[in-house]
């Protein structure tokens, strides 16, 4: 019995028998039995969007590219802190560089910038910087893109005569993406002895610049230190002293750290850790001297 049936009038043929629950039942498949979808394979570029921001230099605007941080999983940091997550290397996007009069600076900072600096990089910087005509912006960023435009920024601070805690800063993300490009190239069995000096050469010269920087910086100013709290540097100098084998230095920065009543707990017991294998690695040093 056809239980529809009188609905032609409205246009509607419903022929054979009705069954409500059709829909929720498992169809059958000619085929053989059903396949499992593919996983979605995610890429870098799943994870940035495009904005546009104004240069308070020049009053351009411009687009760049940005991560969409709320979708990223976070890792494991590197032992000096450095943000690490999955399938992006956030590290890359974290500058804004003015295409127009070449403006550059870490992304937290570009816009904070005074009439006095802003004169400073009109009458310092910009006269000297060469436009790149023809540039797209890409896709996704490289590491040799976002390098390029660190090296811009870094000019940048030292024009407008910014804090040695903003250069140290600067410093550190050239030296943490050089260190990525490292890791990068080390499974590639055709990558070219000497491009690898290069960038191994690169990330030691920025990397010490940034400790050297950070350890004015904790000396000659006032926290936060480029937005990052006194906490963070000091274990971040810690692990960076032990790196140069300057275990006196990270004795006495984690000491500090561990009788601060201002260290969280969970920071106090990196502390001890650490403490442990600056102790076993100044006497591995010790005995081979």
């Amino acid at each position: 019995m056809n239980l529809l049936s009188g609905m032609e009038k409205f246009g509607f043929s419903m022929d054979g028998e009705l069954d409500i629950l059709a829909e929720d039942k498992p169809k059958k498949n000619a085929a053989g039995p059903a396949q499992a979808a593919a996983p979605v394979v995610k890429e870098e570029k799943d994870f940035i969007l495009d904005k546009k921001v104004r240069c308070p230099v020049c009053d351009n605007e411009f687009p760049i590219k940005a991560v969409l941080t709320t979708k990223l999983k976070r890792l494991e940091p590197d032992y000096d802190l450095r943000p690490n997550y999955e399938y992006v290397d956030k590290c890359k996007y974290d500058f804004i560089s003015c295409p127009k009069c070449g403006y550059s600076a870490l992304d937290t900072t570009f816009s904070k910038i005074d009439t006095a600096r802003v004169k400073l990089i009109r009458s310092e910087f910009c006269p000297s910087f060469k436009p790149q005509t023809g540039e797209t912006l890409p896709e996704t960023y490289s590491y040799e893109y976002s390098i390029e435009k660190f090296k811009l920024a870094l000019i940048c601070t030292l024009k407008k005569r910014a804090k040695m805690s903003e250069k140290a800063y600067v410093c550190l993300k050239i030296a943490w993406l050089r260190r990525a490009q490292l890791k990068e190239l080390q499974g590639q069995k055709d990558a070219d002895p000497k491009i690898v000096e290069m960038i191994k050469k690169e990330y030691d010269g920025f990397y010490r610049q940034a400790y050297e920087g950070f350890m004015k910086a904790i000396s000659s100013e006032t926290p936060p230190y480029c937005g990052m709290a006194s906490e963070a540097v000091e274990f971040m100098l810690a692990n960076m002293s032990m790196h140069f084998k300057k275990y006196d230095a990270a004795m006495k920065l984690v000491a500090r750290l561990i009788q601060s009543p201002s260290t969280s707990r969970k920071l106090k017991d990196k502390c001890v850790d650490l403490k442990e294998e600056i102790t076993a690695k100044a006497a591995a040093a010790k005995s081979q001297a």
